[in-house]
């Protein structure tokens, strides 16, 4: 199992008024740490999907446990991969670390999804191509 590690200096802007990263900021963050995985692996996002066939990867499902709080001034490490496949689906965990120690641990789980041809603008989730979970092996 692939794991991705990016280093997150956590900005003013990330910060509520007591300066602890205001929780929201964590998922932009584990949405990151996705698409840096998928482009560690060599995945270009836009041209697998174009090739497939797919709009994207949406998430159907998200979780947070916040462990210890990060601050302003802080630089977080986010380690991202995925230890579940199913058909049409997948599991993104990750684990942010601040000085060493985890301070949030969260998931997605996205679909592998296309648009539907009878309902212009909903999607329906496909089968996840083998080739594709290859590369996280």
């Amino acid at each position: 199992m692939k794991t991705h590690v990016h280093r997150v200096p956590v900005e003013w802007g990330d910060a509520d008024p007591a300066r602890i990263v205001f929780y929201p900021r964590y998922f932009a963050w584990f949405d990151a740490g996705t698409r840096h995985l998928w482009e560690c692996v060599g995945i270009d996002m836009r041209t697998v999907f174009d090739r497939h066939g797919v709009v994207g990867i949406p998430i159907a499902e998200a979780n947070a446990k916040f462990l210890s709080p990060s601050k302003f001034g802080d630089v977080i490490e986010v380690h991202s991969s995925i230890p579940e496949w199913g058909e049409k689906h997948f599991l993104v965990t990750h684990k942010v670390f601040n000085a060493g120690v985890q301070a949030v641990e969260g998931y997605e789980r996205r679909v592998w999804a296309a648009e539907r041809a009878d309902k212009p603008g909903r999607l329906k989730a496909l089968p996840v191509p083998d080739e594709i979970r290859k590369l996280f092996e």
